[in-house]
């Protein structure tokens, strides 16, 4: 077996590219991410690599002319801890032997500790906490939905085998049927109180798409920029991907919060589930997948709550404006007819958590993990 790095080859591209596909075959649950994007970011003039201080290095390994997995190293020149920078591993993928891994670890750690001197690395995570990250330990029996980490059962066994180890914990829950009212019951007193002082909960105007997502920029980089792992990056970049939003997108179920005094305290949004959808697609984006896109579309029934933040200045007195945003966008998920919600990726140790329920109440049916390993 041989582990070949590069940062500009169509071939070994092509053989990135190609492999997802060959390892989850038959699995239902996969979603095949789009080939031009994965193409695009795998390539050197990808935004990421243009930035000055950034660097990636690609790695394929084969066996007998055979592609049994691959991965990229990274650096951020913008994600630091406090003892200093730190390296990531992601696009990871790998057949079922644990020797496969463990070279392309190698390979990777090797690279940023050589030609950066990284000392601390984390994994799996593409480029930052914008791109895809995280890796799924526990909820394979589900149903995916869109933008979920997803892997190989096996994966979390071979990073800890190597010697990775938890660094940080997220967490989904499933609201269904009765839980969903019951998160309404909690949160309606709160939202009249906010509403009787004078707040505002307005939906996403669509018509004004690209000035809405320019106020979202604003608002979502001051309620993250305490966040784990955050880093930031220019309104351009926000607008490119998140502009997929369009799809996913039903005004009346993202609200953004102003204050009495007029000023924007806070955002909360709930998505259409795709996961349908984009699987439907596999991988391409021709007038026949659109089509196959638009048709599962029209037949999503699971929403996604992703999203939610508050202004500096909320966030700090506490007002409880998090649980009245749940409850408006639940509320109004609720009166739409949806039976289905899913509360996704919240730390397991952030405030979000507490924002539809205890776990006693509303247990987690899936979990993912963020690994570190210092070299």
């Amino acid at each position: 077996m041989t582990v070949h790095d590069f940062s500009d080859d169509t071939t070994l591209t092509d053989r990135m590219v190609r492999f997802g596909a060959e390892l989850y075959r038959g699995d239902d649950n996969w979603i095949a991410p789009f080939q031009s994007s994965l193409r695009e970011q795998l390539s050197p003039s990808y935004r990421f690599c243009r930035k000055p201080g950034n660097d990636r290095m690609n790695f394929v390994a084969m066996d007998g002319g055979k592609t049994v997995g691959h991965a990229a190293a990274m650096v951020n020149a913008d994600l630091r801890e406090t003892d200093g920078a730190v390296g990531t591993v992601g696009f990871f993928e790998c057949v079922d032997h644990y020797a496969v891994a463990e070279k392309l670890f190698t390979a990777a750690i090797d690279w940023l500790r050589r030609v950066h001197g990284i000392t601390r690395v984390w994994g799996p995570m593409n480029f930052d906490i914008w791109h895809d990250y995280r890796m799924m330990t526990r909820g394979f029996d589900r149903p995916v939905f869109y933008g979920e980490p997803y892997n190989k059962p096996y994966y979390p066994g071979f990073f800890e085998r190597y010697g990775w180890r938890p660094k940080r914990n997220w967490e989904s829950v499933e609201v269904i049927g009765d839980a969903i009212e019951q998160l309404i019951t909690w949160g309606t007193p709160r939202y009249q109180d906010f509403v009787a002082n004078g707040y505002r909960f307005d939906k996403f105007d669509n018509a004004r798409f690209d000035s809405e997502l320019t106020r979202l920029y604003g608002a979502l980089t001051e309620s993250f920029s305490g966040f784990f792992g955050f880093t930031p990056i220019t309104i351009d970049e926000f607008v490119a991907m998140f502009s997929k939003l369009k799809y996913a997108l039903d005004p009346r179920l993202f609200t953004f919060v102003t204050d009495p005094r007029g000023e924007l305290a806070g955002f909360a949004g709930a998505f259409l589930d795709l996961s349908a959808a984009v699987r439907a697609m596999r991988g391409q984006t021709s007038i026949c997948a659109r089509l196959r896109f638009i048709m599962r579309r029209r037949r999503v029934d699971r929403l996604v709550f992703y999203i939610i933040g508050l202004s500096a200045r909320e966030a700090a007195r506490q007002t409880g404006l998090g649980s009245a945003a749940v409850c408006h966008v639940t509320q109004s998920l609720h009166t739409l007819g949806y039976r289905s919600m899913v509360a996704a990726l919240m730390p397991q140790d952030g405030r979000s958590r507490g924002l539809v329920g205890g776990r006693d109440a509303m247990p987690a049916q899936r979990e993912y993990t963020l690994y570190e390993i210092e070299i």
